[in-house]
């Protein structure tokens, strides 16, 4: 497995993410880094909007750094390089997918093209999220432990059953048929309904393992 790199900006992100709140004097204790270098680097994490500052109002008014909304994700998904058996660049897929659809339902609220109506935008939405959680089942099923191989290869099922669904969808969309499509996402959503069994199984593993980060991403993706 190709570990992540201890970056002196991911170790600062994830030495934050572990601690929920610290100043610049606590993170240099932690961290060991000089001033200057955490310095830089936590502005740098700031513009790119993984970490987010705050002022005490008392005397001295420290530097309070703590991570963003998006920096929560990020950090989430590094932290569970040291026990995940999927790589780094798998890592990074898996944020990205799950990022993907909270990118695309912002998106809808901000369509400026005349020639796209909002019945095209939702039908292109749902084939989004549809594709999303099929590779999310693939990435999750070669996270697994030997112990759940059955279950891995029961996720890979479903990854190759959704995506045949999607590029159905897809084909139907490009056509403009609307109705088609989203009749195609339904009907595979209905049917994924009938992994929930499969998905807490896995779940309930990851719990009891103390793999939370991982059992988040599961239970992000399992039937609603």
């Amino acid at each position: 497995m190709d570990k992540l790199p201890k970056e002196v900006s991911t170790t600062i992100l994830l030495t934050v993410y572990r601690n929920g709140k610290l100043t610049m004097s606590e993170l240099y204790e932690k961290t060991k880094f000089s001033t200057i270098t955490i310095l830089n680097h936590v502005n740098a994490l700031i513009k790119a909007g993984l970490l987010e500052e705050e002022r005490e109002g008392t005397f001295p008014k420290r530097r309070v750094i703590k991570v963003s909304n998006e920096g929560r994700r990020v950090a989430s998904l590094l932290n569970l390089a040291d026990s995940f058996t999927v790589g780094t660049i798998e890592l990074v897929e898996m944020g990205a997918k799950a990022g993907r659809m909270a990118s695309y339902r912002e998106s809808i609220a901000t369509l400026s093209n005349a020639n796209v109506t909002r019945d095209f935008a939702l039908a292109e939405l749902h084939l989004k999220e549809l594709e999303s959680l099929s590779g999310g089942l693939l990435l999750i099923g070669k996270g697994l432990p030997e112990e759940l191989k059955e279950d891995a290869e029961a996720l890979r099922t479903w990854n190759t059953k959704l995506d045949g669904y999607c590029r159905e969808g897809q084909k139907l969309l490009a056509m403009k048929d609307i109705r088609g499509s989203a009749a195609v996402v339904s009907k595979a959503l209905s049917e994924f309904s009938g992994s929930s069994v499969l998905m807490k199984k896995v779940l309930d593993f990851l719990r009891e393992r103390r793999q939370e980060e991982f059992a988040r991403y599961v239970e992000f993706l399992s039937p609603k």
